[in-house]
């Protein structure tokens, strides 16, 4: 088994550019700035593993129970749904 696998290089690039300037990153630049940097690495790389590993966890568990298609359908709908919100709210943010 190859380290850098296709589903390793899927899961970096994933996970890589998805937190890339998020809010939890913005926060670990903050606190880096007053806090030891080495504990700021370590706690967030702990608190990453974690929570990748109970959405892995998750998804697997999730997966015996309903269908990817259903997954699909239901992505796609939240994914329109949260879109008309959000063009209805107008700047403001408001409905």
């Amino acid at each position: 088994m190859q380290f850098f696998s296709p589903i390793f290089i899927k899961a970096f690039s994933i996970t890589f550019f998805g937190e890339w300037g998020d809010k939890s990153q913005i926060a670990t630049i903050g606190l880096a700035a007053d806090e030891n940097p080495f504990g700021v690495v370590i706690g967030g790389v702990i608190a990453q593993a974690l929570c990748t590993t109970a959405a892995v966890m998750g998804g697997k568990s999730l997966a015996s129970q309903i269908s990817e298609k259903m997954v699909e359908l239901s992505s796609g709908v939240l994914f329109l749904l949260f879109g008309i919100m959000s063009l209805l709210s107008g700047p403001e943010g408001q409905l």
